[in-house]
């Protein structure tokens, strides 16, 4: 898993969420079943599940919409 991944992935909300933040145009691409909160030009998306987080990571960062 590289670096960038593990700073997502190393800590979570007060919530328990992994909290991803992403480019607008990442919301053609998200899967159903995450939390999402648009703020401007940027989104916040937030899960439960770290495998669903590494695979939104894996998508978002191979389309260059990571924030």
């Amino acid at each position: 898993m590289a670096e960038e991944f593990r700073s997502y992935l190393a800590r979570r909300d007060p919530e328990g969420y992994y909290v991803i933040t992403a480019k607008a145009g990442a919301l053609k691409v998200l899967p159903p079943g995450v939390e999402l909160i648009v703020a401007g030009e940027h989104v916040l998306i937030r899960t439960k599940s770290r495998s669903q987080a590494l695979k939104i990571l894996k998508l978002l960062a191979a389309r260059n919409l990571l924030a």
